[in-house]
């Protein structure tokens, strides 16, 4: 039976991983503080924590959750990087980091339960963030209108050229009539 401070660790940790869209599973064996806090400081932005936690807490958490599997991803020493927010974004600030960094490695994720491997996690980086989707969902949303301005707009253009056309060769034919 785990202490009341044990206990409470482990509350967290499982309020932590039902909350996040994505958690993924780091080792940081040689990692310095400053290294530790330069990457929080990147993750932070993009609605990721970053936390050490203990093995067994860990293990226990994700269990009281019902997630499986857990045991080989959890040797050696654990940080979580938590994200609530921007999946790909959070996952893709992990493992540049991790690229970058070689003391800190990435030993899997979860998802909604289950347990992903590092090509599955690259490819959740390969997907757009949620700001582009929002982008492009306003630009799908905006063409339609913006067209049938143009479209409108065309017409009177071809009538400005017209006049601006029959115009010059009024002036033309003013200019010769009047040296003739």
């Amino acid at each position: 039976m785990p202490t009341e401070r044990k206990s409470g660790k482990i509350a967290n940790l499982q309020e932590l991983l039902g909350d996040s869209a994505l958690s993924i599973l780091t080792e940081y064996r040689g990692l310095k503080v400053s290294e530790l806090t330069k990457l929080r400081n990147e993750l932070r932005p993009k609605g990721t924590e970053y936390h050490v936690a203990k093995n067994t807490l860990l293990l226990r958490a994700a269990n009281q959750l019902g997630y499986t599997g857990m045991d080989e991803a959890l040797a050696g020493p654990t940080a979580v990087a938590f994200i609530k927010e921007d999946i790909s974004g959070g996952a893709k600030a992990v493992l540049d980091f991790a690229r970058t960094n070689k003391t800190i490695v990435v030993k899997s994720g979860i998802l909604g339960g289950k347990l992903l491997g590092s090509d599955e996690l690259e490819a959740i980086t390969k997907l757009k963030s949620k700001n582009e989707l929002v982008a492009n969902m306003l630009g799908s949303l905006l063409a339609p209108p913006r067209n049938l301005v143009n479209v409108l707009s065309q017409t009177t253009r071809g009538l400005v050229n017209v006049l601006d056309a029959y115009r010059k060769k009024l002036e033309e034919g003013g200019e010769t009539a009047a040296s003739a």
